[in-house]
């Protein structure tokens, strides 16, 4: 169930059956010479709409757009920053807990929303925490978990690709977004990149980045370390069919938390 194709009476109707919504989370920045700019809002978001279509849940809108200044230096990106997003993700949340949501579980796409999002959870939360006479009743929850994260999504990752996983355009994302929209893949072949060193690892990993102009300088083709030559639509597809059920069962589990 899609909320942007439900009117008001669905919801309404859907609200006593769950008070639980999906919100798919991305990016729209450069991936590579193969991958749409869109990659981490579209890898979320086919992701989410399938679980939903197999489990009954409602799946909000997509926040596309996140935190991606690092990917400036390539024609396309469209970045936020991080109060921007902290903002968005409080506006949503607010709206939908007025009609009665309690339960809002965001799937990622992207690793720069990572931080911005736990701090807006935090936000929300304090907003009820400085409530007094609650009587410690429970409020709203906020969860944030990235879809690559999943231990059968992860290991089948690492199963196809190896080393030439990467940390950004990597052929698993790419992979995704081959299956879910066929006609828009780019397929080219591409050389090696050079191997990160742990310490790359350690100091940027989740996005943690300088400025664009020194992304650009030290990954001129977009790339981190991947190889999307290597991603094939099956590889979504099979991609797919492991994170869905992850998904669904970390959602069910997130709803039935006391």
């Amino acid at each position: 169930m899609l909320l942007q194709f439900s009117t008001w009476p669905d919801v309404e109707a859907y609200l006593e059956r769950s008070t639980g919504v999906i919100i798919p989370i991305g990016s729209m920045e450069q991936h590579g010479p193969n991958g749409l700019i869109g990659t981490d809002a579209l890898c979320a978001e086919i992701i989410a709409r399938e679980a939903g279509q197999q489990a009954d849940i409602l799946v909000g809108p997509t926040i596309a757009m996140g935190v991606a200044q690092f990917n400036l230096g390539f024609p396309g990106t469209v970045t936020m920053r991080a109060e921007t997003v902290m903002a968005v993700i409080g506006d949503y949340v607010r709206s939908l807990m007025r009609h009665g949501f309690e339960r809002f579980f965001f799937l990622n796409g992207h690793g720069g929303n990572i931080a911005p999002a736990n701090a807006a959870f935090q936000d929300l939360y304090a907003d009820q925490s400085f409530e007094r006479d609650r009587g410690n009743q429970p409020g709203i929850r906020c969860r944030l978990r990235s879809w690559w994260e999943y231990e059968n999504t992860n290991a089948l990752r690492y199963e196809l690709y190896g080393e030439w996983e990467g940390l950004h355009a990597t052929p698993s994302e790419v992979a995704i977004t081959q299956s879910g929209y066929p006609d828009q893949a780019r397929n080219m072949a591409m050389e090696k990149p050079e191997k990160l060193a742990d310490d790359y690892y350690r100091n940027f990993g989740g996005d943690k980045h300088y400025n664009a102009d020194h992304h650009r300088r030290w990954f001129p083709d977009g790339r981190i370390g991947s190889d999307p030559s290597l991603a094939t639509p099956e590889d979504g597809t099979r991609l797919i069919a492991a994170a869905v059920p992850e998904v669904i069962a970390d959602y069910g589990k997130f709803l039935a938390e006391d």
